[in-house]
């Protein structure tokens, strides 16, 4: 009985109705909804037919890169004198830029820079002054590559400056520019989140909450602020957590960072986020003597995925998720579909979430269901025990 009780205050469970408009291989979308309880993993999906078999798919992989990273030439300068690295930049064609892509050796150092730009290489004028680059690693490769981002300028030389006095030197293997081809990345707009903007004047900052449906993932986004006209902020992620305190029925927040960024005021610039996040959490950004970002919207986007699966238009199918699922092991995740571009897209509709869902339980229904079985529990354990005492004092 316990175990059934975990079972049912764990699983997260959503369903919904998958519509073929025509035979043969389908796009299905998975929805926002699905993806709130499962985020990135796809583990826990499951399609089935109207009998309850599993219908195979795979995971159509995404589009591919629209944008390449082209190297430009660079200056290597040590200077011991300063523990300083300087990497000089001759911007010839002195085109307004606002940023370069950084590969750097895999490290677990955090390495702060300065950027500074010139048009005579004796006067320098101060771009970028306490930058922070973070996360200098990839579990998948050997290298890892961040953006410098900073006001647009167009100053004949630019040097990025990296302070090795308080860290390790780290390894910088190329500097670059990104570079589009001309094809425009698909977003999906994300539904049902929200954000509230408080401006501290005493810490000099300003912190938004964003309030978003369970673990639905978040891998872009885009500020749009009215004013200062021109601007380049600091900020980062974080997420609230309880601290009990010695006191009874008291706790203090502490939060710990997940990621920063760099905040600049070039329009619809689209900034990434690479970490996960609950249904609430933080960026704080870092105003110093600015004047606070008057920000009129935010929007979030998440890549969207879709499942490939041979269909049959006469026939209704189930899109389904359990938390109690494994990765399944389908024979079309290893063979080289041959897909046409115009793949047709299957209908998904009547999306029902199942009263064991987490959404329940993340406002507190998992607990209740816990303690009811409990509670049923003890219970039984008191009739039953009770009947065997009288069978001992009979037998007596």
């Amino acid at each position: 009985m316990f175990v059934f009780c975990l079972t049912t205050a764990k699983a997260q469970q959503i369903q919904a109705t998958v519509s073929a408009v025509e035979n043969g291989y389908s796009s299905i979308l998975i929805p926002q909804e699905f993806r709130a309880r499962t985020a990135n993993n796809l583990s826990t999906i499951r399609l089935k037919d109207a009998k309850g078999n599993e219908v195979p798919f795979v995971v159509k992989p995404q589009e591919a890169d629209l944008s390449f990273f082209s190297p430009i030439p660079y200056e290597h300068i040590k200077n011991t004198v300063d523990s300083t690295e300087v990497f000089l930049i001759d911007q010839k064609d002195k085109k307004k830029r606002s940023g370069y892509i950084i590969q750097v050796a895999n490290s677990d150092n955090n390495k702060k820079y300065f950027i500074e730009g010139s048009d005579d290489m004796q006067n320098w004028f101060g771009i970028v002054n306490n930058g922070i680059l973070t996360g200098l690693k990839d579990d998948t490769q050997t290298f890892t590559s961040k953006s410098i981002n900073f006001p647009p300028v167009d100053y004949r030389y630019i040097r990025i400056m990296l302070d090795n006095k308080r860290s390790s030197p780290i390894r910088v293997l190329n500097i670059g520019e990104i570079k589009n081809s001309g094809t425009t990345l698909k977003l999906e707009k994300i539904k049902d989140i929200s954000y509230k903007q408080t401006n501290n004047p005493e810490h000099k900052t300003t912190t938004i909450a964003i309030t978003k449906d369970l673990w639905t993932p978040i891998d872009y986004f885009v500020v749009y602020a009215s004013s200062p006209k021109q601007y380049y902020r600091t900020a980062y992620t974080y997420v609230e957590q309880q601290k009990a305190s010695a006191v009874k029925n008291n706790s203090k927040q502490k939060h710990s960072i997940s990621e920063y960024l760099q905040l600049h005021s070039n329009a619809g610039e689209t900034y990434p986020l690479q970490d996960s996040y609950p249904s609430l959490f933080f960026m704080e950004i870092e105003n110093e003597d600015n004047p606070p970002l008057k920000i009129d919207s935010i929007l979030f986007y998440q890549t969207p995925i879709h499942l490939i699966a041979d269909l049959d238009k006469k026939q209704t199918y189930s899109l389904q998720v359990d938390s109690n699922w494994n990765a399944p092991n389908y024979d079309l995740s290893k063979i080289d579909l041959d897909l046409p571009a115009d793949i047709p897209i299957a209908k998904v509709s009547d999306i029902q979430v199942n009263k064991t869902d987490s959404t329940l339980e993340d406002k507190g229904y998992g607990n209740w269901v816990l303690i009811g079985c409990s509670i049923l529990g003890i219970f039984l354990v008191f009739y039953f025990g009770k009947g065997l005492i009288k069978d001992l004092n009979k037998e007596k």
